[in-house]
């Protein structure tokens, strides 16, 4: 099928799959049409589950938009998506003070935004500037994930840029790899709001430029002809190998899994673990990535009716039996959470058996907290309440329902009666800040999991445990993980982060988070981020 007809017939797809979904096709992948073992040339079509929503660096954070970005911009640091090592990419060296406080980048010439512009030491102090204080009269905020910042000065002539900071901050060339930190053109610091947006008012040095944008519909990304300063991580130099990515949002899992079985799309992100051996079986790729960062957990709200008491969080944490959750819904491509970040996260502790499955643990936690009589259903009681929590089921997970169902039958083995609602992708970030909403699914694969942690759980931040008073011990150690001079004072620190949260119940661990992409055989070289994002420089396909 030509690329034209496939699109035409994919935004058709994707326009109908909010109220029906197409008859899934035929489990067969067609053969490569005019296939080719050179790399250069093609066009891929991809689709992902959900629509764009906003690409404002600052501020955005949904899945797909920080994987679009990605491919269009470039950081002025590399993160080995392998070994998670910071490598050199904008910046081709650099050093950092003794005191941890100054940090000195060499920027590498010849490298120009899509615009025609330079990237050059100017430029780049203007994005860490912008990133630092944000545009408060153009409604920009400051990036949450950056450091305070004494100074930031640039040497034209050296082609440096220095950054002087308050204090010390042991995270700041994690974040400087991450893609919120992504280098633009003045042009974009200079945008509206509105224009920053959408991702066409994302002006990037990154390897491919957006050629096109039908909201909701279709994302056309065109390879740069003249990109030549991709990082050391990578496979190749120069240009991308693919002409262009046609970028289709296809909220419907039925329709994105028929389009990938017929050949219409070559990758798709988002597969039920009940659909894996049959696509496996019709010859298509499933490829399960787990990347670094915070795991798919389930913060505990203590606003929340009872779980303020933590022995009732405890009685949850042992009262999850997560290896039955793996046999019955998952597969080889996904594992049990055995902390609150993943084992490829800097500082991890396996924990797993402080918070083992447990019911007879469970029990006693919950005899002791006084919920020792029972109703009618067989639900714990206390004063006649019912020991009731409610959720809503995760919009952001595709494999959240039948997850949550399955906890909702193993807390009523002890007692407890979850109530699992559900809302709408637009509405859900809204509803779940009501006070009564006890359990929020999250997970965060991220290039530095405890800025991610300090920014959502510190009290004097998000507060996301919502806890009534402080939690000083938590917050102190939190503030200790940025300060740390030396990775061995930080490991320590991030490990005590760990078994406090843990010991706490703040958060129950299930599993890792897992990305799960489709790709039909023709398709190689597909990459991932340290973060788990797919990035297409090094993909190349058989059909031209």
């Amino acid at each position: 099928m030509n690329t034209a007809l496939r699109r035409t017939t994919l935004v058709i797809a994707a326009t109908l799959a909010a109220g029906m979904s197409m008859t899934a096709c035929a489990a067969q992948t067609p053969a490569a049409s005019g296939s080719s073992t050179d790399k250069e040339g093609g066009t891929l079509v991809y689709l992902d589950a959900e629509l764009s929503s906003n690409t404002q660096l600052q501020s955005s954070g949904t899945w797909q938009d920080s994987a679009y970005v990605t491919n269009i911009t470039d950081r002025l640091l590399d993160r080995d998506p392998e070994t998670g090592e910071i490598g050199p990419y904008i910046a081709d060296t650099w050093k950092v003070s003794d005191d941890g406080l100054v940090y000195e980048f060499h920027i590498t010439g010849g490298v120009t935004y899509s615009d025609g512009t330079p990237l050059d030491a100017a430029n780049v102090a203007r994005n860490l500037e912008w990133q630092a204080n944000g545009d408060p009269d153009g409604g920009i905020p400051a990036n949450n994930w950056f450091p305070a910042v004494s100074e930031i000065t640039h040497d034209d002539d050296a082609q440096t840029v220095t950054v002087t900071l308050e204090e010390p901050y042991a995270p700041f060339l994690n974040v400087l790899s991450f893609w919120r930190t992504s280098l633009v053109a003045d042009a974009t610091i200079e945008a509206s709001l509105e224009a920053q947006s959408q991702l066409t008012g994302i002006i990037g040095s990154g390897p491919f430029v957006v050629e096109s944008e039908k909201y909701g519909e279709e994302i056309v990304l065109a390879a740069r002809d003249d990109y030549d300063w991709a990082p050391g991580s990578a496979d190749h130099e120069g240009r991308a190998y693919l002409d262009e990515i046609v970028i289709i949002p296809v909220t419907e899992d039925s329709v994105r899994l028929g389009s990938l079985r017929s050949g219409e799309a070559d990758v798709i992100r988002y597969i039920q673990p009940s659909e894996e051996a049959g696509l496996e079986a019709a010859g298509i790729t499933v490829l399960g990535v787990q990347g670094a960062g915070n795991v798919n957990a389930w913060q505990l709200h203590q606003s929340a009716p009872f779980l303020d008491d933590v022995r009732v969080r405890q009685a949850l944490q042992h009262g999850i039996d997560r290896q039955q959750i793996l046999d019955d819904l998952y597969t080889d491509n996904w594992q049990i959470a055995t902390s609150i970040v993943t084992p490829t996260t800097f500082g991890y502790v396996d924990l797993s058996d402080e918070f083992a499955y447990d019911p007879d643990e469970s029990a006693a936690l919950l005899d002791e907290a006084g919920w020792t009589e029972r109703d009618a259903d067989g639900f714990r009681t206390k004063d006649g309440e019912r020991l009731s929590i409610l959720t809503y089921v995760d919009v952001f997970d595709s494999t959240a329902k039948p997850l949550f169902q399955l906890i909702q039958w193993q807390l009523e083995q002890i007692g407890v009666e979850l109530v699992i609602k559900e809302t709408d992708y637009a509405n859900y970030s809204a509803t779940l800040e009501d006070p009564a909403i006890g359990a929020r699914r999250n997970g965060w694969p991220e290039a530095d999991a405890w800025v991610r942690q300090n920014v959502n759980y510190h009290s004097q931040n998000t507060n996301g445990f919502r806890l009534a008073e402080p939690d000083t011990e938590l917050d102190a150690l939190y503030e200790a993980q940025a300060d740390a001079t030396s990775d061995e004072e930080r490991a320590q620190v991030v490990g005590e982060i760990q078994r406090h949260v843990i010991e706490q119940a703040y958060a129950l661990p299930i599993l890792d988070d897992t990305q799960v992409f489709g790709l039909q055989p023709y398709v190689h070289d597909f990459s991932t981020t340290y973060e788990a994002r797919p990035t297409f420089y090094d993909t190349w396909t058989e059909n031209k």
